[in-house]
């Protein structure tokens, strides 16, 4: 009760705070994702749906923005070929709900058989409409607002604390205990205990995790030496605690790939950490080498999440596919037969419901075996939108690992670095995790990568001025703004 009184008492004044600066508004939006999702936080105020504190400081950020941009003449500088990508962006997600809301009858038809209920109405918009806006527009508010040195290092600071403290409550909740279970075990825990008191699902934060550890990572180039020793390596070690704790197998996998890139093209003084690493898992985290193994070498070990044991997927190497794949295998076939029956513009939102293939799956396999949603973010998009729908998101994503990239390896300013960095890391992390779990329809998981993307936006758009010749307080501050934490080239 106590901190839900001082939670208050904090988004008041915060939401007051917001009409004079809604910048630092949306910022303290992105940290407060880190505790937003924790079940104890109210789902709504007066018993009005949807009205709950993040929401009610959300109100207040954007109607300041909306206001005060006008008063402060801000132009908006976003790449005409963003905002059209954008554009078609969201109008593929609206198109999806509206053909969603015009039928539904196979989700009507797997809740008669199943149980459950039907998200439709005002309900559905609200859910697969509104909150996919909801989760992208701090990141454009910032993007907006990002126009000097000091709002950057605020935007950073907050994205990392974000992450820092998610991890922090990942690891109060799972205990240093855990890493010592069985693979299995940490899993079953992981699958309860994350979801229960941090809020997000263990295998969305793995990959959370997986692409934090190198946003936080990347900020050494930024910190002076006695910041990098005692803030920026204890954040990291944190942050790869909890990601061990999450059992994510696709998350240790994602991690270690941004470990190659990041080492091999750019930081290859610290490729000898790896071998040590590994050392260190074996002797303190053995549950995650189970974990990672699971399904491997002739293990027998079965994923309890799934709890298929009718189907044998095993070949003659001992390498059982399902439970490598976490019943995967089951549902991939029949979600790509599916799109090929309508290639181009899909079948809508919801359709591995809506099309009976949760039903079939359920009915020949077990209730154990839901899928919802085909558990790869390609294979929904194309399933919900078809290959139109895919050009312009695909088109997006690659250019937005392209200019982080461009960004990452331009050594000429350290913001380059840092803020590509970041952005590469947070959304490699989610492409490459996207073939295992993952959604391209925004949600709470991905505010931090989009606040990435849009800072990498802005100081990309700034680089291009400084080629130009022109003066960006961003990259080359001229106010006499200096930090006891930053460091300027």
């Amino acid at each position: 009760m106590i901190r839900i009184t001082l939670l208050t008492f904090l988004i008041a004044f915060l939401s007051v705070y917001a009409w004079k600066d809604w910048f630092r508004g949306a910022c303290w939006l992105v940290l407060l994702m880190a505790v937003f999702q924790h079940p104890d936080m109210p789902k709504s105020i007066g018993g009005i749906p949807g009205l709950n504190h993040w929401n009610f400081l959300f109100f207040n950020v954007v109607m300041s923005w909306l206001s005060q941009r006008k008063k402060e003449r801000l132009a908006w500088e976003m790449p005409s070929h963003i905002n059209v990508l954008l554009f078609f962006y969201s109008l593929f997600i609206f198109i999806s709900v509206i053909r969603y809301l015009n039928d539904y009858s196979g989700v009507v038809e797997l809740t008669d058989t199943f149980g459950g209920e039907v998200t439709k109405g005002i309900s559905a918009i609200n859910e697969y409409l509104i909150n996919c806006f909801k989760w992208v527009l701090p990141a454009i508010i910032i993007f907006d607002g990002c126009r000097n040195r000091q709002q950057y290092n605020f935007a950073i600071i907050m994205l990392a604390a974000m992450f820092v403290l998610l991890a922090f409550q990942v690891i109060k909740a799972m205990k240093f205990g855990s890493l010592g279970m069985s693979g299995d075990g940490l899993q079953r825990r992981a699958l309860k205990v994350i979801s229960n008191n941090v809020g997000f699902h263990r295998v969305n934060m793995s990959m959370m995790m997986s692409g934090a550890f190198w946003m936080v990572f990347c900020l050494k180039e930024f910190v002076s030496n006695k910041t990098h020793v005692f803030v920026i390596i204890p954040a990291c070690l944190v942050i790869l605690l909890a990601m061990a704790m999450t059992g994510g197998r696709t998350g240790y996998a994602t991690w270690a790939i941004l470990a190659v890139v990041f080492c091999v093209f750019k930081w290859r003084q610290y490729l000898w950490f790896g071998p040590l690493l590994v050392i260190s898992v074996i002797v303190f985290a053995p549950s995650t080498i189970q974990r990672f193994e699971q399904g491997i070498a002739n293990s027998q070990m079965k994923d309890q999440s799934m709890d298929v044991d009718n189907v044998d997927f095993s070949d003659d190497g001992g390498v059982n596919l399902q439970a490598v794949t976490s019943g995967r295998i089951i549902a991939w076939p029949l979600v790509i037969d599916n799109i090929l029956q309508a290639p181009f513009l899909g079948h809508g939102r919801e359709a591995m419901k809506n099309e009976g293939i949760t039903l079939k799956i359920m009915k020949e396999h077990g209730i154990g075996e839901s899928f919802p949603h085909p558990h790869n973010t390609y294979l929904q998009w194309l399933q919900d939108n078809g290959v139109i729908g895919a050009i312009p998101v695909f088109l997006f994503y690659i250019l937005m690992v392209k200019y982080s990239w461009q960004l990452y390896r331009d050594d000429s300013e350290r913001i380059y670095v840092v803020t590509g960095g970041m952005s590469l890391a947070l959304i490699l992390a989610f492409l490459i995790a996207g073939f295992g779990s993952q959604t391209f329809y925004p949600r709470e998981g991905a505010v931090g990568m989009w606040v990435a993307m849009m800072l990498m936006l802005r100081v990309y758009l700034e680089r291009d001025k400084i080629k130009k010749g022109l003066n960006s307080e961003l990259i080359n501050p001229t106010s006499g703004y200096k930090s006891k934490y930053f460091i300027y080239q």
